[in-house]
């Protein structure tokens, strides 16, 4: 039933006729001109010519491009180990339920024995079911996937130290330092700072505490404020997050090189921009303001390649492990840690730090609280500078200390100041 080897798919042959070039006196060459004249047609572009198909994906991408680009994927990939096209897999579907019930069972099988991660599997199931469902036929069969929660990419993964941050700091450009720090600094998905397309993204408008005066660009107030609108936000509501001290000066910095090197920049201009310097295939997204959500994770990939292993992701799992540190020392609540990495609210949060409009008492508390934790974030400064991390320690210490310890050390503190204000008259 199911195919033991998985062929190349077919390429659509380019039935163009071959015309005869005059060599002068050699003899004729016969050339193609369908490569230059024809754009390479992929085999996704092939199945959204299917009215049946396109109606399926379109109703997916309005909810999210993406989820739709990644079902019309999985949906190929089953019609490759069936050896069945979509319209046949929806004939049998609506003809015989049971055969293709058992068809889709048998699939998981062979999947499983070709050791496809959980996951991998169980996102064909959900495509396969979700093209029946556009035909309203459902599978009522429960179709198991052994260890469904089991992630084997992720098994052996960590986030990074400070060398670690050092190392990938030194190694990066000025823009893709720019993205790391968007996403380890301020806990942004990857697809805020640029959509899976190229069409919209993070905007300078989005910073209002960055401004341009007199052709520079500066930061008026600290940490600086990251709106992430709904349109940007994965869970289709608008939040926003802060940026280290760190992190603002790598963006001023790109930001004020753009304009050097004569880039008109404003409200509208992309945060993170694809031009003349930071060359970058752009291919279908030739002319588009910015840099698509594939884009960003290759680049920041080839940063930490080949030293580290880690997907882009992980910048971001060090962003909200940071701030658990800071929670669990006290320096920040966890609705404020929940806020800023752009979860969806529990029903405390949706009284509270969910409101279209924050107070502005509590936005100060925020910004407050994210000054606290930025040490946190920013660990290549303390290893290069030993002075923040002793004084790290210090507050550690202090924290920790007796009643009894603390009122030694207000004592030899006291006696210290005497002793100066002694000095100073004599």
């Amino acid at each position: 039933m199911i195919k033991s080897e998985i062929g190349v798919s077919r390429n659509i042959s380019d039935e163009v006729a071959e015309r005869l070039t005059d060599m002068g006196n050699k003899k004729l060459l016969i050339t193609n001109d369908t490569a230059k004249q024809q754009k390479k047609i992929s085999k996704y572009a092939r199945l959204l010519m299917n009215t049946n198909i396109r109606r399926w994906h379109d109703n997916i991408a309005r909810g999210s491009p993406i989820t739709a680009e990644v079902k019309i994927r999985r949906l190929s990939r089953f019609c490759e180990i069936i050896g069945k096209s979509p319209m046949e897999i929806a004939e049998l579907g609506m003809n015989d339920l049971r055969t293709m019930t058992n068809i889709l069972e048998d699939s998981v099988t062979w999947l499983e024995e070709q050791n496809y991660s959980p996951g991998y599997i169980e996102d064909i199931l959900k495509a396969v079911k979700s093209w029946l469902r556009s035909f309203d036929v459902e599978i009522k069969r429960k179709i198991k996937v052994k260890n469904p929660d089991y992630t084997p990419t992720l098994q052996n993964e960590r986030v990074p130290n400070a060398e670690e941050m050092s190392e990938i700091d030194c190694k990066s450009n000025l823009r893709t330092s720019v993205m790391i720090s968007l996403m380890a600094k301020s806990g942004l998905r990857p697809e805020v700072i640029g959509n899976h397309d190229g069409t919209e993204g993070l905007r300078i408008k989005d910073l209002p505490d960055i401004v341009i005066h007199q052709g520079t660009v500066k930061c008026i107030d600290t940490p600086n404020r990251i709106i992430v609108r709904r349109e940007l936000s994965k869970t289709r509501h608008q939040y926003f997050t802060f940026s280290t001290s760190l992190a603002t000066k790598k963006i001023i910095a790109y930001l004020n090189d753009r304009l050097e090197c004569g880039e008109s920049l404003n409200g509208d201009s992309p945060v993170v921009a694809p031009d003349y310097i930071y060359k970058t295939n752009r291919g279908k997204n030739n002319n588009k303001p910015f840099l698509p959500t594939r884009q960003i994770s290759r680049e920041i990939r080839n940063t930490l390649r080949p030293k580290f292993k880690w997907r882009p992701y992980n910048l971001r799992c060090y962003f909200d492990t940071q701030l658990l540190i800071s929670e669990s020392r006290g320096k920040i609540a966890g609705d404020f840690r929940s806020f800023f990495m752009g979860h969806k609210a529990t029903i405390e949060q949706r009284y509270t730090t969910n409101k279209g409009i924050l107070p502005e008492i509590m936005m100060k508390e925020m910004r407050d609280a994210f000054s606290r934790s930025e040490e946190l974030l920013d660990l290549e400064l303390q290893k290069e500078n030993p002075v923040l991390k002793q004084k790290e320690a210090l507050k550690d210490t202090i924290q920790n200390a007796t009643p009894e310890e603390l009122g030694q050390v207000l004592e030899v503190f006291q006696r210290l100041n005497i002793g100066k204000t002694n000095q100073f008259k004599k």
